[in-house]
């Protein structure tokens, strides 16, 4: 019965941290629709369930950031917080590699990029 609305929480994508719950959403790394599209449409409804309630695949983020996202992959967007790019690029592979949806070649080139970045 309890509902959080104040707190703590570090939206990696904007490096910014923010103490209203109403400020957040989560996001799902590899969205929904971006899932369906790459192999995900031949999932069962059981399968579907777990992919969008899969923890490796949630981040809370600042609301602005989920809505400038949206449905897009690596190749159309990018976190505006450069240091995060290393951790998104290696759990939206993670991601993909669990449940067998394909990397498009302008995705990897997006990804290569953003490896880039890791130590």
């Amino acid at each position: 019965g309890c509902v959080v609305t104040w707190g703590r929480w570090q939206c990696p994508y904007a490096g910014q941290t923010f103490t209203k719950a109403s400020d957040l959403d989560i996001d799902h790394i590899v969205p929904l629709k971006h899932a369906h599209g790459h192999g995900g449409d031949q999932w069962t409804r059981e399968q579907r369930q777990a992919f969008a309630n899969d923890p490796i695949n949630l981040l809370p983020v600042s609301d602005n950031e989920n809505q400038s996202k949206g449905a897009k992959g690596p190749d159309s967007w990018k976190p505006g917080n450069l240091d995060y790019w290393c951790e998104y690029a290696e759990r939206w592979q993670a991601v993909k590699k669990k449940y067998r949806l394909y990397l498009t070649p302008p995705e990897v080139r997006a990804l290569n990029e953003m490896e880039q970045t890791c130590d």
